[in-house]
């Protein structure tokens, strides 16, 4: 699949040059060019995919000199166990083994939340989990999300988005993830009772604004085009800045953790953030 820069680009040089993306002359054939690109919107695209890029690149900037996590600050992400987790995610959490009708009956009392898109985090697809979790998880995961932003700002950077990778597990879920992911706990887990998740440390997601304000005022259907290219460019940046993150979302995370807030494993075989509810 071609990326966002390419297929813009590719409408870009069909309408320069009376082509189609793919070089064949336009004979009515391509419908998908016609349709969006026209002299002024060649234009236009040049134009705001240059202040995109611009705009990624001095984001890009921001973080070069940053410190990533000490040796000791690692440490401290990865001193409680599932042990010592397990402990908080029985008195606070659900009971396991839940029937689809008791996980429903449970959210509609309210006791779990379905965790939704935020302008703190954002869901992925979710194999194998449900995005179930006792309220305090939705509470947590926007505090970080939002103190986490707080620094960002401060240094000029975008407010990026935590990215949820699993939440509510049961035992059966827990095993088959076992046979992909070694690192899944073995016997009871945290997961099971809806007062943990694991948040990437490896990748972000665009915040829910674009990183610059697209004038497309002249082609206003240019708009989702450059709005997409924009949370990629701004997507880009936080997957080669990634440890720099992850070191300003860790140090939220001690910070939250010395608070008595969260228990926090920092996890090795896959790049998350593993974390439950401790209050």
């Amino acid at each position: 699949m071609r990326s966002a820069r390419a297929v813009l680009l590719s409408l870009i040089a069909a309408a320069s040059v009376g082509c189609t993306p793919g070089g064949q002359v336009q004979n009515g054939g391509s419908e998908e060019a016609s349709a969006v690109v026209s002299s002024t919107s060649a234009e236009v695209l040049r134009r705001e995919v240059a202040r995109i890029d611009s705009a990624a690149a001095a984001i890009d900037s921001i973080f070069q000199p940053l410190p990533l996590l000490t040796p000791a600050e690692e440490a401290g992400l990865q001193q409680y166990g599932n042990n010592q987790q397990l402990a908080r995610a029985r008195a606070l959490g659900v009971g396991r083994e839940l029937s689809t009708e008791a996980l429903q009956s449970l959210e509609s009392e309210g006791r779990l939340l379905r965790l939704e898109d935020s302008q703190s985090y954002v869901i992925r697809d979710l194999d194998y989990s449900a995005p179930l979790a006792v309220p305090a998880v939705d509470e947590l995961l926007t505090e970080i999300g939002s103190r986490f932003q707080e620094r960002l700002g401060e240094l000029g950077a975008p407010p990026f988005r935590l990215e949820v990778t699993s939440v509510l597990r049961g035992a059966a879920d827990q095993a088959a993830l076992r046979q992909v992911n070694p690192n899944a706990a073995l016997g009871e887990s945290t997961h099971e009772y809806g007062t943990t998740v694991d948040v990437l440390y490896s990748a972000y997601s665009a915040p829910t604004e674009p990183i610059v304000e697209v004038d497309v005022s002249e082609e206003p259907d240019l708009e989702p085009f450059l709005r997409r290219y924009a949370d990629i460019a701004a997507e880009r940046v936080a997957a080669r800045r990634a440890l720099e993150l992850k070191a300003i979302l860790g140090e939220v995370l001690l910070e939250m953790q010395d608070e008595g807030r969260v228990m926090v494993t920092l996890e090795r075989q896959q790049p998350v953030y593993h974390m439950t509810v401790a209050r």
